[in-house]
């Protein structure tokens, strides 16, 4: 059995799809293949598996981008997000902190705001990239409060989150695993996360809708997905041995070093959930004219 990671080996799907592959092995007592497969914002990989036989036996560990932000950002995507999959389960999220640069005169997201709108477009935010999560984060959040700020991607985390520690970008969408360890040793300022709940590894930092900001809950999620027209049989077995390795000792610490938060979601629940993601990205690449970087 096969499990296309749409994305280059190192990072976060990565790893939790190796985590859950080891744990799956035992359950479902067939060895599993990790296959990185990345480029085109993680479609080159979904598509693999979008053409490959409905058998189970070849699916796809897919993302907020891959099943979500795509659908909107690249134009004559070759698989339809919907049609084209059986979703199997959700499995986590990787909820993105609000991060403000030292010195910056905000020490809410409510501050913030209040400083965004006294100065339209004077601050400038960095992201991940064009069409990133962390950059349709902050458009989410400047649609969401009637505000206004200039863009900057960068090619990753690591850059973005270095110019932040040096005072160049004035705030962020950030991952909270790429930044952490500055959040903890005082290099940049978390002032809320864009999530539903808090995260355990930072419990003082409230969500964006705690502190007063609401529906911009931006968190980057990932799912298991199955050819289209996959049998209903399989997609059970294999979503009960994903939910069984979720629970794994190994599993939960991988999740906890990447600030990985373990969010179950069943095969039932998954088509509406998917639905409602593509039209929520959907609206914002519309309203900020978003593009993906070439």
């Amino acid at each position: 059995m096969t499990v296309i990671v749409p994305y280059p080996g190192g990072g976060s799907v990565d790893l939790v799809a190796r985590a859950l592959g080891e744990q799956m092995t035992q359950s479902l007592g067939q060895s599993i293949v990790i296959e990185n497969r990345g480029g085109g914002g993680g479609a080159i990989g979904a598509l693999a598996v979008a053409q490959a036989d409905p058998d189970g036996y070849r699916i796809v560990l897919g993302t907020q981008q891959t099943h979500g932000t795509n659908d909107a950002l690249i134009p004559h995507l070759a698989y339809k997000t919907i049609e084209s999959f059986a979703p199997i389960c959700g499995i986590c999220t990787v909820p993105h902190a609000l991060v403000v640069k030292r010195g910056l005169k905000a020490q809410t997201a409510k501050e913030l705001v209040d400083l965004l709108r006294a100065e339209p477009g004077k601050l400038n935010y960095g992201s991940t990239g064009n069409g990133s999560s962390s950059h349709l984060a902050a458009e989410l959040f400047k649609l969401k409060t009637g505000t206004q700020a200039a863009h900057v991607p960068y090619r990753g985390g690591a850059p973005l989150v270095q110019d932040l520690v040096n005072g160049i970008v004035d705030f962020g969408f950030v991952a909270v695993a790429n930044i952490l360890g500055q959040i903890e040793g005082g290099l940049v300022r978390a002032i809320a996360i864009a999530s539903s709940t808090r995260m355990p590894q930072l419990p003082d930092v409230p969500t964006l809708a705690e502190a007063g900001v609401a529906d911009v809950d931006a968190d980057a999620w990932f799912a298991y997905f199955a050819p289209a027209r996959t049998p209903p049989e399989r997609i059970t077995r294999l979503a009960g041995s994903i939910e069984k390795a979720l629970s794994a000792p190994s599993v939960q610490e991988t999740f906890k070093r990447n600030a990985v938060i373990t969010h179950w979601r069943p095969p039932d629940a998954m088509p509406a959930f998917v639905a409602a993601e593509v039209k929520k990205w959907a609206d914002v690449v519309r309203a900020s004219g978003a593009k993906p970087d070439p």
